[in-house]
């Protein structure tokens, strides 16, 4: 059963290149959703200290963004494969399991090049351990499709970088529609992470 996470926090980073937006100077381009395995105290928890965040705690794996989907005139939801093998050039991402405890999603100005990233957003699991990233084991890889609400100031002035994406755009709804390789899918909508449990058909 997946474990619940607290509200997503937009970091003091994230927040700049809001401001930067709102202002018409850059359009921000998300750029990747990592996962990781930092245990959190009830004190780095706080509003402040995720806020001050600029990385994950204990960075796991890094997953290239696939699709973008206009949520609202404020927020966009971007998608990414969270997996432990990747399907396109069958790398193994996860040799040793681990639990999923905090998540982050990167941005940095568009057509920047030389900008670097910033941690915009990150969630931490609310218990003490979150869901479990097993290892690939030579056979059936884990995949969740990973949908993240960002809020920004125009949902028309983003883009995301899929280059080397692992889940491809035209892809994304296909394998959403596949419910034998999924138990369970992730989000965060309004700032909560949910899930929503999928078909008993779901194959092991």
């Amino acid at each position: 059963m997946p474990q619940p996470f607290n509200n997503a926090v937009m970091t003091n980073g994230g927040a700049r290149l809001l401001t930067r937006a709102q202002a018409g100077e850059i359009k921000i381009e998300f750029t990747r959703i990592a996962t990781g395995s930092g245990i959190y105290t009830e004190a780095e928890k706080k509003l402040a200290a995720l806020q001050a965040r600029t990385e994950l705690k204990e960075p796991k794996n890094s997953y290239t963004l696939s699709d973008i989907d206009v949520y609202s005139d404020h927020s966009v939801k971007v998608t990414a494969l969270i997996t432990n093998q990747d399907p396109i050039t069958k790398e193994t991402l996860v040799n040793q399991g681990y639990y999923i405890n905090e998540m982050g999603l990167y941005a940095k100005p568009a057509g920047e090049s030389d900008a670097a990233e910033v941690l915009y957003s990150v969630t931490v699991t609310a218990g003490e351990n979150g869901d479990f990233m097993p290892p690939y084991n030579g056979y059936n890889p884990a995949q969740i499709i990973q949908d993240y609400f960002a809020t920004v100031d125009n949902s028309l002035n983003v883009t995301i970088n899929t280059a080397g994406a692992a889940l491809l755009a035209k892809d994304a709804h296909i394998i959403r529609d596949d419910t034998t390789k999924l138990k369970y899918k992730l989000g965060i909508d309004n700032g909560k992470l949910y899930y929503e449990e999928l078909s008993e058909e779901v194959e092991e």
